[in-house]
């Protein structure tokens, strides 16, 4: 299971970069942003210009724009991301299809994307797809939703954190991953370097 940083509730555009940015250096797989409607892929292309390997999941109103400007602009943040782009769509159905079929690179009534993804297909999802969770405070606690969710064979979990994010990264990412994760190597962790 991969874990998603939401970033939705942070307004401090400089304050969502430094999330960003330590979720890129900690492990976390991605963030999801979003931004004012009609423009939800200007604050994700600054967050990929300040990361590396953070998968950047924009998440966008269906609504407000025509599916093809939609497509367009994502395929050029995926461009400036370099292939870390995938896309919540909120809307109607034909909608979502309409944009995930842009950016898979077919066309859509005679219309194909230039220029096109860096990506072969985006990965386009509705909300109802990842489910999301405001964990509690207690580690083993923590530990116990990630556990359901990952053993629920849940591909992506969108986790709300106000907290530091090393120790999001140290006691959740590896869980995530792996049914095996030794919670002594966190706890020791937490010895050895304490989350301030």
């Amino acid at each position: 299971m991969r874990l998603l940083l939401d970033l939705r509730h942070i307004s401090d555009h400089t304050e969502r970069r430094l999330l960003a940015t330590q979720a890129d250096v900690h492990g976390i797989w991605g963030v999801v942003v979003t931004g004012p409607s009609g423009a939800e892929t200007v604050e994700a292309s600054a967050i990929a210009t300040a990361t590396d390997h953070l998968t950047i999941v924009v998440d966008i109103d269906g609504s407000t724009a025509h599916p093809t400007t939609i497509a367009e602009e994502v395929a050029v943040l995926d461009q400036i991301s370099q292939r870390r782009t995938m896309v919540i769509i909120r809307g109607q159905r034909k909608t979502r299809r309409a944009i995930a079929t842009l950016l898979s690179g077919l066309p859509v009534g005679g219309v194909i994307l230039s220029p096109p993804p860096a990506q072969a297909s985006i990965p386009v999802r509705s909300p109802e797809d990842i489910p999301q969770i405001d964990p509690p405070e207690d580690a083993a606690q923590l530990a116990e939703l990630i556990n359901q969710y990952r053993d629920a064979n849940e591909q992506f979990l969108i986790v709300v954190w106000n907290r530091s994010i090393k120790e999001l990264a140290r006691h959740a990412v590896g869980r995530a991953g792996s049914p095996d994760f030794p919670q002594m190597v966190a706890d020791m962790a937490d010895q050895i370097d304490p989350i301030a």
